[in-house]
């Protein structure tokens, strides 16, 4: 066996034996330690799964002159963009493990069973469909059939899920009970969580812990204060302990922000939003996040029609500079045709002549169309 195939058979087994750690820890019978052990374990399980797919499938995990491997959104840049082993709902599911592990690795939280729960048997479904997709292997080969999460109760709606536990959070701040750490701690979950849906790849922070319980102390709604939590929906299968379930981004919006311009009726709300942070892309952080060359990256721009849809493009401006900004609707529109079969090189041939590059195919060319 050569060594590369050594590595990813090791990367694979490393995988496997965290999450069935993850699944023990959760299943122990005391709660010493054990919300961060499941979501250390479960997200070691995944980081070195997909390690494994993307050395077996490119034959390295490390950025040319990096001196370490691949970060964990790294991996799944790679997974989604270029390997398309994951779905913008698979990444939506790994992105919210990623924030919670981030917070328990750091700092602490107050994370509820339920929402523990939700973790665990998620990451059970997607590591299996990975193994399978990746390796050709299953779960039910690696492990007895008895092994996954159990819960006394399962939540079937996470809409009502996170009614629950906003209604503690409330009683937790409610004047004169001095236990606005415990509330805080609690929220820290969810605010992850609203991160994780609206694709912020930064920690959670405490100030964004503290506006939110600042903004409810003076009456706002929490679809108001949190309205990225209301995308998320439930996805299972099966009876009694829903052994598929995935969360998905999809959900209707009891709330929902306004669009730039749009009058603010009934339940949409205006939100005050920098706009420097929401188009904080440039045409090359684009084309570094799928994977592309700048020119092809262009060519998909153009072809998508991205910079006349203003949710996706806005050409920002600060004293005599100018900045041709995208957000991360663009980057997920894009990505999103990636995976329904835009064929790149059928797209730079139609649009290349827009550039006014010659190039051979293949090449960057000098052309400077964001």
């Amino acid at each position: 066996m050569s060594s590369a195939k050594r590595d990813v058979a090791e990367l694979k087994k490393r995988g496997v034996n965290s999450l069935i750690l993850g699944i023990e820890l959760f299943n122990r019978p005391h709660e010493r330690g054990r919300p961060e052990a499941v979501l250390l374990f479960l997200h070691h399980a995944f980081e070195m799964l997909l390690k494994a797919i993307i050395k077996d499938r490119t034959g390295t995990v490390h950025a040319k002159g990096e001196k370490y491997t691949y970060s964990f959104d790294k991996c799944l840049e790679i997974a989604q963009s270029e390997l398309r082993v994951l779905s913008a709902d698979d990444r939506a599911t790994l992105s919210l493990l990623d924030a919670h592990r981030d917070v328990a690795a750091h700092y602490y939280m107050v994370i509820s069973e339920e929402l523990l729960y939700l973790q665990a048997q998620g990451a059970v479904t997607l590591f299996d469909v990975l193994l399978k997709d990746g390796f050709g292997d299953r779960l039910a080969d690696q492990i007895p059939d008895r092994v996954l999460p159990i819960s006394t109760r399962p939540p079937t709606d996470l809409q009502l899920l996170f009614d629950r536990e906003l209604t503690q959070i409330d009683s937790l701040l409610a004047p004169g009970t001095r236990r606005s750490a415990l509330a805080a701690a609690r929220l820290r979950s969810l605010v992850a969580m609203a991160s994780a849906a609206c694709g912020k790849p930064e920690r959670t922070s405490e100030a964004e812990v503290r506006r939110a319980v600042v903004r409810r102390r003076k009456g706002e709604d929490w679809s108001v204060i949190l309205p990225e939590v209301a995308s998320l929906r439930l996805d299972t299968t099966g009876k009694g302990i829903p052994v598929y379930l995935r969360i998905k981004k999809d959900a209707e919006f009891a709330v929902r922000i306004a669009g730039e311009g749009e009058p603010v009726v009934g339940t949409v709300v205006k939100q005050e939003v920098n706009i420097w942070d929401k188009y904080n892309l440039g045409r090359d952080d684009l084309a570094k996040a799928l994977g592309l060359s700048g020119p092809r990256t262009s060519a998909i721009i153009a072809e998508l029609g991205i910079q006349k849809d203003k949710k996706c493009f806005k050409v920002l401006r600060r004293k005599k500079s100018e900045f041709k900004g995208y957000s991360k609707v663009a980057l997920d529109r894009i990505r999103e045709a990636l995976e329904n079969g835009l064929d790149v090189e059928e797209v730079w041939a139609r649009q290349r002549h827009k550039f006014g590059t010659a190039r051979l195919p293949g090449r960057r060319g000098h052309e400077t169309e964001g």
